[in-house]
């Protein structure tokens, strides 16, 4: 190549340079690989995000799983919140206009919804006792044959944020029907005298057979009115101040008629009506109850006479189980007086035949089944009587 020429490289027998025509194709081609890539991998890193941000929110008709720590432990807000607190912020973030509804989640259907999603709220009837139900459930149990601690405690009982005398808290129990409306409500009370212990057994007992198989009426249960007397050492009749509680609720005339009464029996201890009407904070509590729950009919144990007491207009309930019927009259400041001859509302009175051991189990579901027996044809005449607009039917007894 002396006289400076060259021959160019990629002639037409090398064929090692492309043509335009193929140089165009495979750029374009090129350009068309990379946005397929680009859209894909933008698609697959958005629906991780996405799925990030519905793993710490409540969805409708879902309750979503807690943020999980590295050691694995569910982590909750003090609030009982289900979300994580930075998964809560994203939603707020990205959150639609219109709020969402969350849906009852099926898999927990005892928790509901309270405020804003995420927030959730147990049934009244799975929450754990508080300390005063917890430990005046233990204490119960310890004294009472009849009365299982894990039944209390499950039982939805609550402080009634009054006490007695010593200040020991005044436990109550709501029992709502099986079906609505419920045909009526019933006040049932225990241990009006401290050492009446088998009294709060049966009713133990008679409240989880209303657990086991329902039951068509309202129900308010004080298991112990008198809880100084019951946990006294020996347990006593009569309150810490040395009162008869069922001596002392305030009845017309109880001012001359309780020492009249008193002076007849004695002037024995057990039965002292107190200074004044209504003194004890017991019986406060009691006719606050009265006033506030308005029973139809109230059911209060007793023993050991063995017997069924009966106050009211109705025909009387004629047996329960083996006690049969046989009245003892009203006493001054007496719960069938306070109740029955001045508000006109029926009190069965229940004396069982010991005052430490509750009946056998047979007894006790038979005194039961017999009770339910008598409120369903007292309330039928009571309907009957509402829809007659006249007097109840007589086959109430």
């Amino acid at each position: 190549m002396a006289n400076g020429s060259f021959k160019k490289q990629g002639s037409a027998k090398g064929g090692a340079n492309p043509s335009a025509r193929l140089l165009v194709a495979g750029w374009i081609g090129s350009m068309v690989l990379v946005a397929l890539l680009t859209v894909m991998l933008t698609y697959e890193f958005s629906d991780e995000d996405t799925g990030a941000g519905d793993a710490g929110k409540l969805e409708a008709g879902q309750v979503a799983q807690s943020a999980q720590g590295d050691d694995g432990v569910v982590e909750s807000s003090p609030d009982t919140q289900i979300e994580d607190s930075g998964a809560d912020d994203q939603v707020a973030a990205n959150a639609p206009d219109e709020p969402e509804q969350p849906a009852e989640p099926q898999f927990m259907p005892n928790l509901k919804f309270a405020g804003r999603a995420g927030i959730v709220q147990l049934a009244a009837s799975s929450l754990p006792p508080s300390d005063t139900v917890a430990e005046w459930c233990r204490t119960l149990a310890e004294r009472v044959n009849g009365v299982a601690s894990s039944d209390c405690m499950s039982g939805a009982f609550a402080d009634s944020g009054h006490k007695s005398v010593n200040g020991r808290p005044l436990i109550v129990r709501q029992i709502e029907p099986t079906s609505r409306p419920g045909a009526g409500r019933v006040l049932l009370i225990a241990a009006t005298h401290g050492d009446e212990l088998s009294s709060v057994g049966t009713v133990f007992s008679w409240m989880n057979m209303i657990d086991e198989n329902g039951t068509g009426y309202q129900w308010r249960v004080a298991p112990v009115m008198n809880p100084d007397g019951l946990f006294h050492e020996p347990p006593t009749r009569v309150n810490a101040n040395g009162v008869d509680l069922n001596r002392n609720l305030p009845t017309a005339g109880w001012a001359k008629e309780s020492r009249d009464y008193w002076r007849r029996v004695g002037f024995e201890k057990r039965r002292f009506p107190g200074e004044s009407a209504g003194s004890e904070p017991e019986n406060q509590w009691l006719a606050a109850q009265i006033k506030e729950f308005k029973p139809n009919v109230i059911i209060s144990m007793h023993a050991p006479y063995g017997v069924l007491d009966y106050d009211g207009d109705f025909p009387a309930p004629q047996k329960m189980g083996s006690l049969n019927l046989h009245r003892l009259g009203v006493y001054p400041g007496s719960l069938g007086n306070f109740a029955s001859r001045m508000q006109d509302i029926p009190v069965i009175t229940v004396e069982l035949d010991d005052a430490d051991e509750p009946p056998s189990d047979g007894e006790i579901e038979q005194m039961f089944t017999d009770l339910n027996g008598w409120l369903d044809r007292y309330f039928r005449s009571v309907r009957q009587a509402s829809a007659d607009g006249g007097n109840a039917a007589s086959d109430a007894g």
